[in-house]
C-alpha cells in the first residue's frame, strides 16, 4: 500500500485508499501539474517471473487504457494517464465523488425504492447503449452494485472495467466477471450484448428484492413478483426477461430495455404486456396497423377508426419461440408453421393491399369472421438412421429369443465362466459380437465396452445425454446384463476447439 503523500510518476501526489484488493488499488491522488486535481490513480503490481509473460501483459494493459482514453460517455469515467514503474502499472482516471450503489443498498436497508432503482438502470442502460454501438462493441462484463458509482448529483458511472486480469499470469482472460451476476455463457469465456443485459437484470433484481445473487447459487433467481408482490408487474416482468437462461430468450438489446423500462417509469398503460412473450400493443413503439383486404376503400375522415393489429408475432407449435406470424417456417427449429400461426397462407397480406377505414356500424354489416384452414403437416419420411433402429430392435428380440439355447448348449460344455476385464473372452462371447455390430451400424464407433464379472463397463464419447441413455440401454438390452457401469463421456458443444 502506497503510504499518504508520496508522489507517484513525479506528478500524482497520493491523499488516501479508496478501495480495492488483490492485484488492484484505487488511491486518492493529486495531479501536481494542473493545479492539484483531484483524481482516481489505480494501482497494479504484477506477478510475472517470466519477462516475455510480463511484456505482453503490459503490452496488452497499454493498450486496454489507450481504448479507454478514447471512451467518451458521461457515465465512465475519463481516463488521463498510464505508466509503469518496474513491476507496478498506474491508470489515472477523474475522481468521482460519491458512494457504490453497492453502499446504497446496504445504507438502505438491504433494498432500494423501485423509482430510484429505475433512474439508476436508465443510466446505465444508456452507457451499455453507446459501448455496444461501438464498433467492435465493448463489452463490459463485470456489472454489479459495486462497480457501479452514484455521484453527488446522482449521476451513475460505471468505475472498472477489468484492466487488472492482465497481471494476473493464471486468470482466463475471457472469464471475468462475479458469481451472480455472470450469464451462462461467460462461464464458457463467450460474451456479446445480451451478457451483459443479463447482469444489468441482476443487478436490479438484488437492488428490487434485496437478495444478494453472489451469496446463492448461480442462475437461481426467483421470480421477482414473488419477493416483491408490490412492485409493478410490468417491472417484474421486465427484469425475468432480462434473467433469461436462454440467449434468445433474453432481452434482446440495451435500446429494448431502455424502451421498455421507460414505459414503465411514465406509467404507459401498455408497459406491462410491452414484453417479448406479450407483443407490443398498437400505441407502443414498433406497433403496425392491420392489412385487410375488404373492398373498395372509404374516404376518411379525421374522425374515423383504423383497425391496428397487436398480434405480429406468436409460438412456434413444435419449439414455443417467438416467430412473426406470417412466417411460413419457423426460424429456430425449421418446422412448417404455414396455417398455424393464427392465420393461413391465404389469409397473409399481400403487396397491393392497403389500411382501411371502417364505415359507420349502423350503415355497414360486419364481414363474416374469416375461415382459417389448418393444413396437415406432412408425414416425414424414414430415413437411415430410423432403419437402424428398426434393426437393432429386431436383433435385441432375436437375441432374446435364442439366450435360453445359448444358455442351455453353455451348461452341456460345462457352464459359463464371465470373460475376464482384458477382454480375451468378450470377442468370443456371441452377446458381445452382436452388441459390437449394433453400436457400430448406429455410428457409435467411439463406445467401448467389457465385461468385469457380472458387470459391463461402458466406455468412450457419444454426442448428448440422449445418445448417452441409447447406448446404456441398448447394452443392457443385447448383453443380458442387470449391472452396467456408465464410464461414457458426452461431448460439450460449448467447449473450445
Amino acid at each position: 500500500m502506497i503510504d499518504a503523500n508520496t508522489i507517484v510518476g513525479g506528478r500524482y501526489k497520493v491523499l488516501r485508499p479508496l478501495g480495492g484488493g488483490g492485484m488492484k488499488l484505487v488511491y486518492l491522488a493529486e495531479d501536481l501539474r494542473l493545479a492539484s486535481r483531484p483524481c482516481a490513480l489505480a494501482e497494479m503490481v504484477d506477478g510475472f517471473t517470466n519477462p516475455d509473460l510480463q511484456k505482453q501483459a503490459v503490452a496488452a494493459f497499454q493498450r486496454e487504457a489507450d481504448m479507454l482514453a478514447q471512451l467518451s460517455n458521461e457515465h465512465i469515467p475519463r481516463v488521463f494517464d498510464r505508466f509503469s514503474e518496474q513491476n507496478r502499472h498506474y491508470l489515472v482516471m477523474e475522481y468521482i465523488d460519491g458512494a457504490t450503489l453497492e453502499d446504497r443498498i446496504k445504507a438502505a436497508g438491504g433494498k432500494l425504492p423501485e423509482a430510484e432503482v429505475i433512474d439508476v438502470a436508465l443510466q446505465i442502460l444508456d452507457t451499455l447503449e453507446y459501448l455496444h454501438g461501438l464498433e467492435p462493441p465493448v463489452i463490459y462484463r463485470d456489472l454489479k452494485p459495486s462497480n457501479v458509482m452514484l455521484s453527488r448529483n446522482e449521476q451513475a458511472k460505471l468505475i472498472d472495467f477489468g484492466i487488472a486480469r492482465h497481471f494476473q499470469p493464471l486468470s482466463n482472460a475471457t472469464m471475468i466477471g462475479t458469481q451472480g451476476y455472470a450469464p451462462p455463457e461467460q462461464y464458457r469465456g463467450k460474451v456479446e450484448a445480451r451478457s451483459d443485459i443479463y447482469a444489468l437484470g441482476a443487478t436490479m433484481h438484488h437492488a428490487l428484492s434485496g437478495r444478494d445473487p453472489a451469496l446463492e447459487a448461480p442462475f437461481s433467481f426467483p421470480p421477482l413478483r414473488s419477493l416483491c408482490p408490490t412492485l409493478s408487474q410490468a417491472l417484474c416482468d421486465l427484469v425475468d426477461d432480462a434473467l433469461k437462461y436462454d440467449l434468445v430468450l433474453r432481452v434482446p438489446d440495451a435500446a429494448d430495455f431502455k424502451r421498455r423500462l421507460i414505459a414503465i417509469r411514465d406509467g404507459h398503460p401498455y408497459a406491462a404486456t410491452y414484453s417479448p412473450s406479450n407483443p407490443s400493443p398498437a400505441s407502443m413503439p414498433g406497433a403496425r396497423q392491420q392489412q385487410l383486404r375488404l373492398g373498395a376503400p372509404q374516404p376518411a375522415t379525421p374522425s374515423a377508426p383504423t383497425v391496428l393489429s397487436d398480434a405480429i408475432d406468436a409460438n412456434c407449435p413444435r419449439c414455443g419461440r417467438r416467430i412473426p406470424i406470417d412466417s411460413n417456417f419457423c426460424s429456430f427449429c425449421a418446422t412448417n408453421v404455414t396455417g398455424w400461426l393464427g392465420r393461413s397462407a391465404a389469409a397473409q397480406p399481400t403487396p397491393e393491399a392497403r389500411t382501411i377505414v371502417l364505415q359507420d356500424v349502423a350503415e355497414s354489416t360486419p364481414p363474416p369472421p374469416p375461415q382459417f384452414r389448418y393444413e396437415q403437416q406432412p408425414r416425414r419420411a424414414l430415413g437411415p438412421r430410423h432403419l437402424l433402429w428398426i434393426v437393432a430392435i429386431l436383433v435385441a428380440v432375436a437375441i432374446f429369443a435364442i439366450r435360453p439355447m445359448l444358455q442351455r448348449e453353455a451348461g452341456d460344455s460345462g457352464g459359463y465362466s464371465a470373460p475376464d476385464s482384458g477382454g480375451a473372452a468378450a470377442s468370443s462371447d456371441p452377446r458381445l459380437q452382436m452388441l459390437r455390430q449394433t453400436l457400430d451400424a448406429q455410428g457409435y464407433n467411439s463406445v467401448n465396452f467389457k465385461m468385469d464379472g457380472t458387470t459391463l463397463v461402458l466406455w468412450g464419447t457419444v454426442n448428448s445425454e440422449v445418445d448417452r441413455m441409447m447406448v446404456r440401454s441398448q447394452a443392457q438390452l443385447i448383453a443380458g446384463v442387470f449391472s452396467v457401469e456408465d464410464r461414457l463421456q458426452v461431448r460439450d458443444e460449448y467447449a473450445e476447439p
